[in-house]
């Protein structure tokens, strides 16, 4: 485990929500009269974990496996811990949280198996 790559990408996964959130939020609010495209909001999550965790798979270029569940554990992990300080009284979505790991593990694997160019030549 790469303690400055896990930290390098986890902080990427992060922003990367982030900027989604506001794009869309900004989007549905001023252009958008149509409510059902609300149900976006919960792909978001899934889709920026299998990009950061293919990313992050690659650079390390190793059992692409545990690289997505290292992932999937520190985005658990600010979830816990956002829940925690906001005193948020939400349950754990069990499922959501199933499916986000599978999407981080995919891209985990996806990520190692990818030909890089820069090293083959």
């Amino acid at each position: 485990m790469k303690f400055g790559k896990l930290l390098k990408y986890s902080l990427f996964l992060f922003i990367l929500s982030l900027i989604i959130y506001f794009i869309l939020t900004v989007y549905i609010y001023y252009f958008s009269k149509n409510p059902g495209l609300e149900i976006i909001y919960s792909f978001i999550v899934p889709i920026c974990i299998f990009a950061v965790s293919m990313l992050y798979s690659r650079s390390v270029h190793e059992k692409g496996l545990l690289r997505g569940i290292e992932i999937w554990i520190v985005y658990f992990a600010i979830v816990l811990l956002i829940k925690i300080l906001f005193r948020y009284p939400s349950e754990i979505r069990i499922l959501y949280n199933g499916i986000i790991l599978v999407m981080s593990i995919l891209g985990g694997i996806i990520g190692v198996n990818m030909k890089n160019n820069s090293i083959k030549s």
